[in-house]
């Protein structure tokens, strides 16, 4: 059976009129009459009542019978094409702001070159939703800046990165690739708590008791921030390094420098088959990336 004649009789049902039906589907009311007509010839039956001045359609007993029938079929149809949908690969991917920002868009585009019939889903959200949506089977690979133990999850990591000063690329900065962190006045930092062990680093150098100027809960916006010449933030090298071809900001290496960022990979215990694939398709394009990306410390 045609499925477009199958929508027809059920337009038909559903509005009673032909007419209505013709312009629920976008067809003429002699395109609707030759699918009705179609699908009774290859059934073999008659399904609706013909006769002059009738204002509505009317069953015949078959046509009645026939209406779960066709109901059924539609929705075997449409799981059928679900299911066809379900064994192309896809991957859905989710990383907090400044990892999904400035470290993976290469990779996604490498997939994108490479695999165009995989199907990716990118998701931004803070570490502890990660971990939710990873337990929930919601996402398939997530990247997490915070270290937790839970069942079921698989945690690894990723890659690290050395953490720098970002200021705005003047003469009096361009001249000092190397600073010391008593040379910062923390009055004129813009603060964003990066993960607990920078934190305890920063609490070594700064009063924690004195807050900074401006403190920002996303990373990322300290950038746009940045306007003064006294300003400055200490970022991870990704976020600084796709800010430096702008010639707008400058990087500073700290002489006492704190942790490097570790990034986690989490992925469900229990992936199935075909998210596995996909996960080993991302990993590959990453391990090439990664070679590029010589600022980023890459885990085996």
């Amino acid at each position: 059976m045609n499925i477009d004649d199958i929508q027809a009789f059920l337009a038909v049902v559903s509005n009673q009129s032909l007419t209505k039906a013709a312009e629920i589907l976008h067809l003429s009311q002699s395109s609707v009459s030759h699918r009705l007509k179609n699908l009774e010839q290859e059934l073999d039956l008659v399904l609706i009542e013909r006769g002059k001045g009738l204002k509505t359609i009317s069953l015949t007993p078959a046509g009645e019978d026939f209406i779960p029938v066709a109901e059924k079929w539609i929705q075997l149809l449409l799981e059928t094409q679900s299911l066809k949908a379900h064994t192309r690969l896809s991957l859905a991917i989710g990383a907090v702001d400044s990892v999904n920002t400035h470290v993976l868009p290469n990779i996604y585009q490498q997939i994108i070159q490479q695999h165009p019939a995989m199907r990716l889903h990118i998701y931004t959200q803070n570490s502890t939703d990660l971990y939710t949506l990873i337990e929930q089977r919601t996402i398939d690979i997530a990247f997490v800046l915070h270290e937790r133990i839970i069942k079921n999850i698989e945690l690894a990591p990723f890659f690290a990165e050395p953490m720098v000063v970002v200021r705005l690329a003047l003469p009096e900065h361009l001249g000092a690739p190397n600073i010391d962190p008593e040379q910062l006045n923390p009055r004129d930092e813009l603060y964003h708590e990066w993960f607990p062990a920078y934190q305890i680093w920063h609490n070594k150098w700064w009063d924690p008791f004195q807050s900074s100027h401006i403190q920002v809960s996303n990373g990322p916006m300290v950038l746009p921030l940045l306007r003064t010449p006294k300003q400055w933030a200490i970022v991870p090298l990704s976020i600084a390094q796709s800010t430096a071809a702008a010639n707008t900001y400058t990087i500073q290496r700290l002489s006492d420098p704190p942790p490097d960022r570790i990034c986690y990979k989490l992925t469900h215990k229990f992936a199935k088959s075909r998210t596995r694939e996909a996960i080993t398709i991302f990993d590959a394009f990453a391990a090439e990336i990664f070679k590029e990306a010589d600022y980023l410390i890459k885990y085996t």
